[in-house]
């Protein structure tokens, strides 16, 4: 029997493993933890697509660097309906919005530099970090969003010790992943005043903003941004199709110019960016979002019901849109544990834990309520119930016996 060699790994690379992509609709799974699109609500693009291929010698060819001129135009129109002022300049097209968070890192982060982040905060986002070897500033939320005057007193007293400022905060102030608030206007004016006086970038992540169930929208932190500190990320996953890998930059040119330099793909697909170009143009983007917005209301409620009625004792917060829910466990109710037993009932669930850069304060699950339909929504709640109740009662003999 051969010998594997004992492969020399980079530091960095040393307790970084991809795991399995969750399973999505085989057999009797039934799909709450990845932030998967609807299928029945995967947008038509057949046309689009022929129209595409037609346009062989600009779609089969390697794309400009920065993007197609017409996608970036259509980007700038599209972010003007939030309050947003951007040309084409400001706009550099990459494959989906981690792309552009992992640009980011290029660009402005040394080996232990500090990254200011939410707590709990994007999963994959805290892993692009991490693979960036940043160090980590949490900060708690409440129904606000990021506790602005928590941060300011940590900045202080770093400033006071003599310590490094951040380089950036990243944060998704629209239907938080994986927490679902939306952060005040306040804060969101706050952060940016930070910035200014601490000297870091802001990256504003926003891959939910437009698919709302409820409430007016609050303007985007970019809308305060005056001089050139805050840097959007945007994409076309949550909102159209995750499988197209369309997503944008919107930041100082000087900022693009430099992200744009980091690039090793040689241009984001030309073919893909046509086709999403189309769809902006001819209307099925705001069309698909109306409807998505409907369809995920209702798979919201039916989950937020679920819970209520099989894991009594559990916390969760309504969000007035996006794909998750963010639910806190009771004590004596291990996360990671309900996590593998309902995996054995055939319902694919997140522990809470993967949300925090560094020690999680609870037990907490993330689940999303895109993938499935709402019976099937409401049978994998229903499972988990099963499992969350036997873990209760197990708690409880213990409690008691000691």
């Amino acid at each position: 029997m051969t010998q594997m060699p004992a492969y020399r790994w980079a530091d960095r690379a040393q307790n970084t493993v991809a795991s399995a992509a969750p399973a999505t609709a085989h057999g009797n799974i039934i799909q709450l933890g990845g932030g998967y699109g609807f299928p029945d609500e995967l947008p038509d693009i057949v046309t689009e697509a022929i129209e595409a291929g037609n346009a062989r010698e600009e779609t089969l060819q390697y794309g400009p660097l920065y993007g197609l001129d017409d996608l970036r135009d259509a980007i700038v129109d599209y972010l003007r309906d939030d309050g947003i002022t951007a040309t084409r300049e400001n706009i550099l097209i990459v494959n989906g919005a981690k792309h552009g968070l992992d640009l980011a890192c290029r660009v402005f982060l040394e080996q232990g530099d500090a990254v200011i982040v939410a707590a709990p905060s994007y999963l994959t986002a805290i892993s692009i970090l991490k693979a960036a070897e940043a160090t980590f500033i949490s900060v708690p939320m409440d129904d606000a969003g990021m506790q602005t005057q928590v941060l300011e007193e940590i900045l202080l007293a770093r400033r006071e010790n003599g310590l490094a400022m951040p380089k950036f905060l990243f944060d998704i102030p629209d239907f938080h992943n994986p927490s679902g608030i939306t952060m005040s206007a306040d804060r969101r004016r706050k952060l940016v005043e930070l910035a200014e006086t601490f000297d870091f970038i802001i990256i504003e992540d926003d891959p939910y903003r437009r698919i709302r169930f409820e409430g007016e929208p609050v303007p985007p932190i970019k809308t305060f941004d005056t001089a050139g500190r805050v840097i959007g990320l945007g994409t076309v996953s949550k909102i159209l199709a995750p499988g197209l890998r369309i997503g944008w930059v919107n930041a100082d040119p000087a900022i693009v110019r430099r992200m744009a330099a980091h690039k090793s793909d040689h241009g984001t697909s030309p073919l893909l960016q046509r086709i999403v170009a189309q769809l902006f143009r001819n209307g099925k983007v705001a069309h698909h979002i109306e409807t998505l917005s409907h369809v995920l209301r209702e798979h919201r409620d039916a989950m937020v019901e679920a819970i209520g009625r099989e894991l009594p004792g559990a916390k969760v917060r309504k969000p007035n849109g996006g794909y998750f829910l963010w639910v806190e466990l009771p004590e004596g109710v291990d996360a990671d544990e309900l996590v593998r037993r309902a995996g054995k009932e055939g319902v694919a669930i997140f522990t809470g834990k993967l949300c925090f850069a560094e020690e999680p304060p609870g037990q907490f699950l993330r689940l999303a309520y895109s993938f499935s339909t709402p019976r099937q929504i409401t049978e994998g709640v229903k499972r988990i119930g099963r499992v969350y109740a036997a873990m209760r009662a197990s708690a409880e003999e213990t409690r008691v016996s000691a």
